[in-house]
């Protein structure tokens, strides 16, 4: 659409008129002004071309932030066509430097060429801080009603922070204004603005300073672009449209302007550029390209800027691939539960499973979770991953249980955004009832990166899970900066600790005394640990030495879909699945401190007391044999001299002794089952050695009467 041009004399008659009124035209969704009177002039104190220039790059700057939105949505509203506007708002005067109060009458006219014009006339009503005047109190009071109708909350064109249009507003700008910018021989495009950090800086300033930063951010925008030429779409980002030429030169003098916002108190921005010149493509589509480039290097806490390019591209396409599919591969059956089994320590058999959704696409084959997952998180759909692959556990342990096999607790993963995008404890409690699984049966999985997320509200989730019957793991340990602020603010059932700590295993001696001192401190707090990534024989050895009480990973399983779970069950080849019923005598086995025993219970004495680490394991008695369930390094070199077992049994799981136990030992078991507490052996002569130990009854299997003893040994003395 073409700018409505008067005659001269028509224009030079109306330009003279004193009242202030000022004609408009909506121009590609943007309003333009078309004339300017005298009267206008007189009432803003400036000249026609300022006021101009202005109205079309800024119309309310002046207008008190409370307001801005209100009025800037009613005027584009009535631009766009509807009834007659009448509009009361205050705005600052550079003849008084004060806020007066405007009161906007406008009305709509076509010309004989068929243009429609809004005209508007504008009358200064009172002053902003007269308070005790009647008509101020009574203009007040008509803000609070308009702002409380609904059509304008549900219907806004502009952010209410910082004046500047919202994101659907914005969007239609870009589209409209994209032919204005090539006209001129330029190349238009998106540039995306995302502040970093800005969770920790409200929470050391405050909210209201969260805000002042982003009304500031605002105002630097509008000094390098037009107010319509910028857009707030949500929380702290933002988004301009304009030419590409010289783009960089303008963002690093943005750049600098951020140091010195809202007095210092200011945050770094990450910056995505797309041109046109790259791919023609609606402004919704280019600022979802700028987006992905100003997500990079998410935590660099420095301002920086990147263009869209191709091999961003590559990316981008598979990104818009993995949500325009999502829901077909749903449906289709692409997307399935792999399930991965954890093994327990103490006896090596199969305790609980991971369910982790696996995409076989038919078109680009396996989709790896790491190049899907992170986009249903950002495109806010993880929550339908999520419980659809809960539901295909569901319906698959039935099935196991329907074909006669034993089944153990699967694991499913949550995300943060699950919390955030519904009820999540509900949506999972409600498919569990709904089934013939019981809640014990499945384990909620959540990573660190909950904590984000308010703290009282997480707990409160958790608390809710248990309720419900439900286990809470903690996934990831030690991948973030909030591992330990989190165990100690939460309440989990098992940590799980990440794997990059069996990755690293053999690259560092440093990494086996964290490992160590990490699963002495969470067992110390009565929870179990899983290690996963585990894949060798070395790292099988360390973590039944320092109590870790279940292991995953590939030395013990890959994850495998439920077909070939049952074509490895039914030839019987697979790894021995624990029986449920014994599932507490054996976690209760696996809670036992080796590295630290605690005997000072019942007797004046600590392991911290002695030099070098107290011989500690626990041995399981049969009737007809004796079997070392666990045990730490030095109790394996003492049942090594001994003769009661091998170098080569190391790292098996429950190992049967190559002898017996001594009358003098077996006697000791027969006090320990009389008495609920440690019982103290001295001098006990055991082949050429004479030993003193600390022995403790812990648990009875329910189903085969096996009782496991705790044996802490004191002193070695070779005859």
């Amino acid at each position: 659409m073409t700018r409505y041009q008067f005659q001269d004399t028509e224009r030079k008659a109306l330009e003279k008129l004193n009242i202030p009124l000022v004609i408009y035209q909506l121009i590609d969704k943007r309003v333009v002004t078309i004339l300017v009177t005298d009267g206008m002039c007189k009432l803003m104190g400036d000249s026609r071309e300022n006021i101009s220039k202005l109205f079309d790059e800024d119309m309310y700057r002046d207008t008190h932030p409370d307001d801005k939105a209100r009025v800037a949505d009613a005027a584009l509203k009535f631009a766009m066509g509807g009834d007659n506007f009448d509009c009361v708002y205050r705005t600052l005067s550079h003849v008084i430097n004060d806020y007066v109060i405007i009161h906007s009458h406008g009305e709509h006219f076509v010309t004989e060429d068929g243009t429609m014009l809004s005209s508007t006339i504008y009358m200064v009503e009172g002053m902003g801080e007269d308070f005790e005047n009647p008509l101020t109190e009574k203009l007040a009071s008509n803000f609070r009603d308009m702002m409380s109708k609904e059509s304008l909350i549900r219907d806004n064109f502009y952010d209410t922070l910082t004046g500047l249009p919202n994101m659907s507003y914005f969007l239609a700008l870009a589209d409209a204004g994209k032919q204005a910018i090539i006209d001129e021989g330029k190349t238009p495009g998106i540039v995306f603005f995302d502040f970093t950090g800005m969770k920790y800086f409200n929470e050391k300033f405050g909210l209201k300073e969260g805000d002042n930063l982003l009304s500031a951010f605002g105002d630097i925008l509008r000094k390098y672009f037009s107010n319509e030429n910028c857009g707030r779409m949500g929380s702290d980002h933002f988004a301009v449209f304009t030419q590409m030429e010289e783009i960089e030169a303008t963002l690093q003098n943005i750049f600098k302007d951020m140091k010195r916002a809202n007095d210092g108190k200011t945050l770094p921005v990450h910056v995505g550029i797309y041109s046109m010149a790259f791919e023609d493509v609606p402004a919704s589509s280019a600022c979802d390209r700028a987006k992905i480039v100003s997500d990079k290097e998410k935590g660099a806490y420095l301002s920086k800027y990147a263009f869209y390019d191709e091999n961003t591209h590559v990316v981008a396409s598979h990104y818009e691939y993995v949500i325009n599919t999502f829901e077909k591969a749903i449906r289709e059956g692409w997307i399935q539960p792999y399930y991965q089994q954890i093994m327990r320590s103490v006896n090596g058999r199969v305790c609980d499973e991971e369910a982790l959704a696996r995409w076989i696409d038919p078109a680009r084959g396996i989709i790896p979770p790491n190049h899907f997952i992170y986009v249903l998180e950002d495109a806010k759909l993880i929550h339908k991953l999520d419980l659809y692959i809960l539901e295909c556990v569901l319906r698959d342990l039935e099935d196991v249980v329907k074909k006669g096999f034993q089944i153990v607790p699967v694991s499913i993963n949550l995300s943060k955004y699950d919390f955030e995008l519904c009820d999540i404890v509900d949506e999972i409690t409600k498919r569990v009832e709904a089934s013939t699984i019981s809640s014990e049966m499945i384990t909620i999985e959540i990573t660190e990166s909950v904590s984000t997320l308010d703290e009282e509200f997480v707990s409160d989730q958790i608390r809710r899970f248990h309720d419900a019957g439900f286990k809470v793991w903690m996934d990831d340990f030690g991948s973030g900066y909030s591992s330990l602020n989190m165990l100690q603010k939460f309440d989990f059932d098992l940590i799980k600790l990440d794997m990059r700590f069996m990755r690293e295993f053999g690259m560092s001696k440093k990494n086996h005394v964290i490992v160590k001192e990490l699963i002495q401190m969470i067992t110390k707090l009565g929870l179990d640990t899983i290690a996963e990534g585990v894949e060798t024989i070395e790292q099988v050895k360390f973590l039944r030495e320092v109590g870790c009480s279940k292991m995953q990973g590939f030395y013990f399983a890959k994850p495998i879909p439920l077909d070939e779970w049952y074509t490895i069950y039914g030839a019987r080849v697979g790894n021995v699945i624990e029986v449920f019923e014994e599932s507490d005598y054996y976690a209760t086995v696996g809670k036992v401190n080796i590295v630290e025993p605690v005997v000072n219970e019942d007797y004046n004495w600590d392991s911290n007391e002695f030099f070098g680490q107290i011989p500690t394991g626990v041995v399981e008695i049969r009737e007809d044999s004796t079997y070392i369930l666990r045990y730490n390094r030095n109790f394996a070199k003492f049942l090594m001299k001994t003769g009661y077992l091998d170098e080569v049994d190391l790292g098996n799981a429950m190992i049967q002794q190559k002898r017996e136990p001594t009358k003098d030992f077996m006697d000791a078991v027969d006090k320990c089952n009389n008495i609920d507490k440690w019982v103290q052996v001295e001098n006990m002569q055991d082949e050429d050695y004479y030993t003193s130990f600390f022995i403790r009854k812990i648990a009875v299997n329910p189903i085969h009467g096996y009782t496991a003893y705790e044996v802490a040994i004191l002193s070695i003395a070779k005859d």
